[in-house]
């Protein structure tokens, strides 16, 4: 076998200098002169150019050998190489907020309407689909009094359960509306009597409910949930209570507000992303359950930050108290009707889902299908970290310390515990000059407390099976000592 070309230990490719040396060695050896002696001749011209050409369709040889393989494709090759496990590239995306719309029932928001923030600069958004904001699917609703009608039944339907006063002989709008309140109110849903008027809101701001009214009762506008994206790719991340202005003119519209986590946007997926998302991504076609759901949420939801599946395969329930022949997906990012879906598309049949977020999915029977997961609790890690030099230390070394932490806690999966030290390493790599690298924690669920000087300790982190570790440059400290 030639020691060049394709090989056992990969492809070989020939030098310039080696061919020159066989031109020059076949030309001296066939004519019995030596063609190298004089190297400004114009034969040692001729073979530099040819060996040139030669040398180039070697390196033109390997490139096609490597476009074959995800870890060494580049650009289109690298999109073809990975169509083989069927992945694609993630396309550029607008980041997507859903925006609670308050509205007179049965208001249409047309695609293509225009919301911005009050933020500067402003950010326009756009409506991603024609909606319907209604009471058969709204997240809150003012509900008042029609008619006021003595010795009267004044009903309410949430999502299949009745709610029902009876009203006196001589019944006011306030009377009837707080008894109802007290009636409604419970763990999914807040009922408060102001002014006239009956609000109920779910407790999460997330839910959708459907609710019928006796005809005494009427709503003065209902709030449902409708998703906008942003009118450029990448993501956008802006607070809560400021996507509020309304730019296109609806009828029906009155208000708008963000209150929930947006979907992050994202722009187009580099090649370094795409192999390192490509290991991932290949077990949607596995023959493990788990493996394949988490890739086919990541392959197929936008913005997933996090996914970790796993199941309990046994008959009974098990430590973290999933019921038998379950699966549980533990999953950050992305829209939960998306995400719902990935899961029973890729679930094996009689195996239940299992998780503190439900999801009511139409099957193609019409029918309508629960699916669960669990969104986790963030476990905000709070970093000291004090160094010491063997000399002068780069000025960034505070950042670079910053981002090593927050980009080697976001890329852990799912472990038990997280051990501080295990970042020294890298720390070392990228920062010359360091002699000593000391690292205290601390961590909480609360994402307001803010932890005091004592409270740091060098233990292992603890991470539960349902909860993710985050944490940001604010919550890293870097300490130079001497």
């Amino acid at each position: 076998m030639s020691e060049y070309g394709v090989t056992p230990t990969g492809f070989v490719p020939k030098r310039l200098d080696t061919i020159i040396d066989e031109l020059h060695g076949d030309l001296s050896e066939k004519w019995g002169v030596n063609t190298r002696q004089n190297p400004q001749s114009f034969l040692n011209v001729l073979i530099t150019n040819f060996a040139d050409s030669i040398a180039e369709l070697w390196e033109n040889a390997q490139n096609v050998y490597n476009a074959m393989y995800p870890f060494s494709a580049e650009g289109l090759s690298l999109d073809n190489a990975v169509q083989f496990g069927g992945i694609s590239r993630r396309e550029a995306q607008p980041t997507i907020y859903p925006v609670h719309c308050e509205c007179v029932d049965g208001t249409v928001i047309p695609e293509g309407t225009l919301i911005s923030s009050i933020t500067n600069p402003a950010v326009d958004f756009q409506s991603r689909a024609a909606a319907t904001v209604s009471r058969a699917a709204f997240n809150s609703a003012k509900v008042v009094i029609a008619a006021t009608q003595a010795n009267t039944a004044y009903t309410v339907i949430i999502d299949g359960l009745t709610y029902s006063v009876i009203s006196t002989s001589t019944p006011t709008a306030r009377a009837i509306l707080e008894a109802l309140a007290g009636e409604i109110k419970g763990d999914q849903l807040t009922a408060e009597y102001t002014d006239g008027v009956l609000t109920l809101t779910d407790v999460s701001t997330e839910e959708r409910h459907s609710m019928t009214l006796s005809p005494n009762l009427t709503t003065r506008s209902v709030t449902g949930i409708v998703n906008f994206e942003t009118l450029t790719v990448g993501d956008v991340d802006l607070p809560s209570n400021t996507i509020t202005e309304i730019k296109t003119a609806v009828p029906g519209l009155l208000a708008v507000n963000n209150l929930i986590s947006r979907i992050a946007g994202s722009l187009q997926e580099s090649d370094a992303e795409l192999r390192a998302s490509y290991a991932a991504k290949i077990f949607q076609r596995s023959s493990r359950m788990t493996d394949s759901i988490r890739a086919a949420i990541l392959q197929n939801v936008q913005g997933v930050e996090f996914c970790e599946v796993q199941d309990n395969p046994t008959n009974d329930w098990d430590e973290y108290g999933r019921p038998p022949h379950s699966v549980e997906a533990v999953v950050s990012g992305g829209d939960n009707t998306e995400i719902a879906t990935q899961i029973l598309n890729t679930k094996a049949g009689g195996i239940s889902s299992y998780g503190n977020t439900e999801v009511d999915l139409k099957l193609n029977s019409g029918e309508s299908l629960t699916i669960r997961f669990t969104r986790p609790v963030l476990l905000y890690v709070w970093f000291r970290i004090s160094v010491t030099s063997l000399g002068n230390l780069p000025a960034d070394y505070a950042d670079t310390i910053k981002t090593i932490i927050s980009s080697g806690l976001s890329s852990l999966g799912n472990v038990d515990e997280i051990a501080p030290q295990q970042f020294i390493g890298e720390m070392f790599r990228q920062i010359p000059n360091l002699a000593h690298v000391d690292i205290l924690t601390y961590h909480t669920t609360n994402p307001t407390e803010t932890p005091t000087a004592a409270q740091y300790k060098q233990d292992p982190i603890p991470v539960t099976v349902r909860q993710r570790a985050v944490t940001d440059a604010s919550r890293i400290e870097v300490v130079l000592d001497g």
